[in-house]
């Protein structure tokens, strides 16, 4: 079976988690401040995945980094242990299950406007069904790691004490949490966005010039952006689990499904940056802020210069005249 280096792990995630957590900071700062970006219905499930990205770097990802360090849990108490796994798995979750419902509410917004056309429909169609879906997972694991009984034992020198195993401990949590909330949100993600790139292309080319694609391409292109992260990091492993769930030799891609599930955190570690990149006017102040502590340095030689005084070009004519 294949093993990971700790120091391996430790490095990876290092590099990778402070350009996340920067990015973050910047994409929810300006997509609150500017009112524009601000009151953009598309914009709002970003805003929500970005905090609770920033929230998961800032929590799972650090400590993990201090556990890859130490070979220990940053703190050895039950409690510590029970927020580490919670906010491992809520968090995560929940950014999966939005990110799923931002590619079917994409397909609202280019196609169906008129469903968010009045204040009812918005909340209806927009509103409420964000708010459920970012208090369904929050709500689901809280009662999973601290009302329903868990008699595992945690053990310091494992990642989350091991306290992971309490989503499993039965085997209808562990089918409702692996299918509810990681393969049907995984599937709705790439289902939902090859639906979305279709019917672009199809009413394109139905309407012709009727229908307009630069009004579109930014809700298209950034959703397209945050969900081939889904589907290159955490989709395999999802197949993968979805396959072993059906009857699948669990020796069959072992090595690889191991790997594959460590790569699902560089695609949570990813969202924050790629949100950055995907918006035309954040990506503008982007690039200008990282000009500005990249400014070159201009370095100051000194030089010597000429000057011919019109005394001294006298002399020399009159030198010349005498000769």
């Amino acid at each position: 079976m294949l093993v990971i280096a700790n120091v391996i792990q430790f490095w990876l995630f290092l590099v990778f988690v402070i350009p996340s957590i920067l990015c973050s900071i910047f994409t929810i700062y300006h997509l609150l401040m500017n009112r524009t970006l601000r009151n953009a219905l598309n914009n709002h499930v970003v805003i929500i995945i970005l905090i609770l990205s920033l929230i998961f770097d800032l929590t799972d990802v650090v400590w993990l980094i201090d556990y890859f360090r130490t070979g220990t849990a940053s703190l050895s108490t039950y409690a510590f242990c029970l927020i580490w796994t919670y906010m491992d798995f809520s968090l995560f979750a929940t950014v999966i299950i939005l990110v799923a419902w931002a590619s079917i509410e994409r397909h609202i917004l280019i196609f169906h406007k008129r469903l968010v056309a009045t204040r009812m429909k918005r909340f209806v169609f927009h509103y409420l069904p964000m708010s459920i879906f970012t208090i369904y997972p929050l709500s689901y694991y809280f009662a999973m790691f601290y009302i329903l009984p868990c008699n595992i034992t945690p053990d310091y020198t494992q990642s989350r004490c091991g306290l992971a195993y309490c989503a499993f401990s039965s085997a209808s949590n562990g089918k409702w949490n692996g299918i509810a909330n990681n393969i049907v949100p995984i599937f709705i993600i790439v289902m939902f966005n090859l639906a979305l790139i279709a019917r672009i292309w199809y009413t394109k080319y139905r309407t012709g010039q009727r229908f307009q694609w630069k009004n579109y391409r930014k809700l298209a292109g950034q959703l397209l952006a945050i969900s081939s992260i889904f589907f290159i990091f955490i989709f395999p492993p999802m197949l993968l689990y979805t396959a072993y769930s059906i009857g699948l030799p669990f020796d069959f891609a072992t090595d690889y499904y191991i790997v594959s599930l460590f790569l699902t955190y560089f695609g949570a570690l990813l969202v924050p940056v790629v949100c950055a990149v995907s918006l035309s006017e954040l990506r503008t102040k982007l690039w200008n802020t990282f000009r500005i502590f990249h400014r070159p340095r201009v370095h100051m030689v000194p030089q010597i210069l000429l000057v011919n005084h019109p005394r001294d070009n006298q002399i020399v004519r009159e030198t010349q005249f005498g000769s």
